[in-house]
Order: structure tokens, then sequence, then C-alpha cells
């Protein structure tokens, strides 16, 4: 998802033909959560996608030492990690990165990636093709 999801975004998201809606899933238990709330964290910087794409390429170290992941991904997405360190410490997030557990469970969610187009479901790392095909569809129906 990582190649895919960046030419999604240039050839759907960024031209407003359709809106990408995310919502954390916390597989892995607190390390998940940690992950989440630091995304959002760096949302609030204005880093959301810059930041959630360097902690899923740290995803091996964040389960070893979250804390020192986060500080590496941050650097690296050009975010403030001590603003992001205190945000997380504050539990700024939490409330938000839960409701959105809850949301995708009760959906029957349970593993990522999900997307939902429409009334289809693609679900696991696909191509792009996969995406394009079922979103032209969906602009096209409107």
């Amino acid at each position: 998802m990582l190649e895919t999801e960046p030419q999604i975004i240039e050839q759907y998201v960024r031209s407003g033909k359709v809106r990408l809606l995310y919502r954390h899933l916390q597989q892995s238990g607190p390390t998940s959560e940690l992950l989440a709330e630091a995304s959002e964290c760096g949302a609030d910087q204005g880093r959301f996608w810059e930041l959630r794409r360097a902690l899923y390429a740290a995803q091996a170290q964040a389960y070893n030492d979250g804390e020192a992941a986060v500080s590496a991904a941050a650097a690296e997405a050009g975010v403030d990690a001590t603003a992001v360190q205190s945000c997380i410490d504050a539990a700024s997030h939490e409330a938000l990165v839960r409701a959105d557990y809850a949301a995708a469970t009760a959906e029957g969610i349970r593993n990522r990636p999900v997307f939902r187009i429409g009334d289809q479901m693609i679900i696991g790392a696909q191509p792009l093709s996969v995406f394009q095909q079922i979103l032209d569809q969906a602009i096209a129906a409107q």
C-alpha cells in the first residue's frame, strides 16, 4: 500500500474526485495505539500522512521500542518529535483513536488494509489497477 496509496492520492484525492477517510485499527495492542496517536499528533503539525508513512516504514522497530520509533519517524517526516511526545503524553487523540477502532470493528473490520468505495470493499493491499477500476466506476455512477 505504501506504493499504491500515493498514486491514489495524486490521481483521485488531490483532484477532488474522491475523499480519503482514514480510520485507525489497533491490531497489535498498545503499540498500535501509540502509533495511531503519534500520527494524529503529527496531524496537529499538518503532517499526518508524512508521519503515518514514516511510522509504517518503522513498524518493525516500533514493536521493540515504540517511543524510539516514533521519535525517528517524526524526524524523518519533518515533525517536531518533542511536540509529538507531549501530545502523546497528554493523550490528546486517545479518544479519537479509540473511536476509530470502535467504528471499524462495528463494521466487522478486523484487519487492515480495508477500503470501502461506495458499497464495495477492497481487502488487503491491491495493485493500483484494482482501485482505478472501482474508483472510476464509482465516479461515473455519481
